[in-house]
């Protein structure tokens, strides 16, 4: 089942919202992944086409060699929370540079009436 693409739209905001924040919070000597505008895509494109609505375990990785970014997302479960379709999602993401840094996200995403993705 292919979803409208503005169906990702609230997790890409999340995921840059998070990235913010974090690096906000960060030291100074810590260093937090960037990513760009098309990691960002290619984490959607997965993330519709190849996770939701398929089986729990389901896993789609990413790699950009632009950015040098990669990273992996896994169908985690699927639930119901006010009466609507729901699955939580982890997404890895993997920093292209030296050293290597890794970021673990988990969202919750509900089907919506209109058949798009909305993080709960």
């Amino acid at each position: 089942m292919l979803l409208p693409v503005k169906a990702l739209a609230p997790i890409t905001a999340a995921l840059m919202t998070i990235a913010a924040a974090h690096a906000q919070l960060l030291p100074t000597w810590e260093t937090h992944i960037v990513l760009s505008q098309e990691d960002l895509d290619l984490i959607h494109s997965a993330v519709i086409n190849q996770v939701h609505g398929k089986p729990v375990g389901t896993k789609a990785t990413w790699t950009n060699p632009a950015s040098g970014n990669s990273g992996s997302i896994k169908l985690v479960r699927k639930l119901i929370r006010n009466s609507q379709q729901c699955e939580q999602i982890k997404y890895t993401v993997r920093s292209g540079g030296t050293p290597v840094y890794t970021e673990q996200y988990h969202f919750t995403s509900c089907l919506q009436p209109d058949r798009s993705w909305k993080i709960a």
